[in-house]
């Protein structure tokens, strides 16, 4: 090779990965402009609203007025740009992939999962993280000591078995929660596979999971709240099919459809749906579903970042004596954005809230908050009971596979919070909430 072609190469060696850089740089501060200056608007519209509200503004010692739930929600409402959703909060800023090579590459995987690992013991299972089977004679009264098995067929959703009338929740590992609410059987972010990927360089399962799909003898509803992997799992999307209603956020329709299911509902984030519940001999139930913002980001490969919308969801049973129960997914804490969801939905029965994956906090606070800031949303949304989750399962962070709990009692502590208002479970474990 010439000296000169050598020199040209040398350079463009130094150049190009510059180039790329500030490039990205560059589209990052622009978007970023653009993202803070709907946010400036949104403030303004909202800090308006608000202080024509009747006295000094609103009273938060009351029930918020019509006015200010709309003015919450359009503050709150999802922001869309070059067909991809941005996160419209003051906190949030875009990391960018070289961030996550930083931690990822360097940072976790050299340096702590070849020296650490979170602390997991190589032997199975873990001590300290429990297992046990759900308490399917709670769940499935009438049926538990049938041979029968669940009737899958489509639009059936296990017509043929009767459910617990209590308000229960079990937690099957992630943010896979299986829930009973006034004979509405909820299934969340189901992802039961041993590995979130169908290959072995994929995380593996800290602990299995409590059950097979198959046992959970009816599903009327599964809520998914993003794409990720660790939340949304094909093999579940195949044998649920069309047998129970899928409410996803906008834009991840079209994906549980190449599976051949029909009975999608995409939703905006505050958008509702009714979901009624048909049962032979029973009177007709119907319920309220309502996707929520909170703050993640959502892909199912690098192509397609933030190309669907990323959603917690809210159910309420239309009776004279209302449950409710909200499933937050993945998130990072915004205090004013939860503070605003307390405000629309007022207070909450039941809250599947995340407490893991949240270290190193200087790269994963914005997308997963950690056990101090779930206390903090269960109390800004006024939650009855709210269960941790997203912890335990797989490691993919690098707090110690076991740390979650320990700094969730740190953090109720802090906060005056009893451990029945916020606790942890094993996976596994069936809980009937009074």
């Amino acid at each position: 090779m010439s000296t000169s072609a050598l020199y040209g190469l040398k350079r463009a060696v130094i150049i190009l990965p510059v180039a790329w850089t500030g490039a990205w740089l560059g589209y990052y501060a622009y978007t970023d402009t653009l993202r803070r200056s709907h946010i400036r608007e949104r403030n303004k519209e909202l800090s308006n609203v608000l202080m024509g509200l009747p006295g000094d503004g609103p009273d938060f010692t009351k029930p918020a007025q019509d006015v200010e739930r709309e003015a919450l929600k359009k503050r709150y409402a999802s922001l869309k740009f070059a067909g991809r959703y941005w996160n419209p909060y003051v906190e949030w800023r875009e990391q960018g992939a070289w961030e996550w090579a930083l931690w990822k590459i360097i940072v976790s995987t050299i340096t702590l999962k070849i020296f650490y690992n979170g602390g997991v013991p190589p032997e199975r299972p873990i001590p300290d993280l429990p297992l046990e089977r759900p308490d399917f004679s709670l769940l499935f009264p009438t049926s538990f000591k049938s041979t029968m098995s669940t009737n899958r067929n489509p639009g059936t959703g296990g017509d043929n078995v009767d459910v617990t009338d209590k308000l229960t929740l079990t937690w099957l590992g992630q943010s896979t929660t299986y829930v009973t609410l006034d004979n509405l059987t909820i299934l969340t972010d189901p992802a039961l596979s041993d590995r979130t990927l169908p290959s072995r360089i994929a995380p593996q399962r800290l602990r299995p999971s409590p059950c097979e799909l198959n046992e959970l003898k009816r599903v009327d509803v599964v809520l998914v709240s993003h794409n990720h992997f660790d939340h949304l799992d094909p093999e579940a999307i195949k044998e649920l099919g069309d047998s129970c209603e899928w409410v996803v956020p906008k834009g991840v329709g079209p994906f549980i459809r190449e599976f051949g299911v029909t009975r999608v509902t995409e939703l905006d984030w505050w958008q509702e749906t009714k979901h009624t519940l048909s049962r032979p001999g029973q009177k007709d139930k119907t319920f309220t579903i309502t996707a929520i913002p909170n703050m993640h980001w959502s892909a199912r490969s690098p192509l397609d970042t933030n190309a669907t919308l990323w959603s917690a969801f809210h159910v309420k049973s239309d009776t004279e004596r209302p449950k409710s129960f909200i499933h937050l997914g993945d998130t990072g804490y915004s205090p004013t954005l939860y503070h605003a969801v307390g405000r629309v939905l007022g207070p909450v029965d039941l809250a599947a809230i995340p407490i893991g994956s949240y270290e190193p906090r200087w790269h994963m606070h914005l997308q997963h908050t950690d056990p101090e800031g779930a206390v903090r949303m269960a109390m800004q949304m006024n939650v009855g009971k709210s269960v941790g989750v997203h912890w335990g399962t797989w490691l993919m962070s690098d707090e110690a596979y076991n740390k979650p709990p320990l700094d969730l009692e740190l953090a109720r502590k802090k906060l005056d919070v009893a451990e029945d208002q916020f606790c942890v479970l094993p996976v596994g474990k069936t809980i009937v909430i009074d």
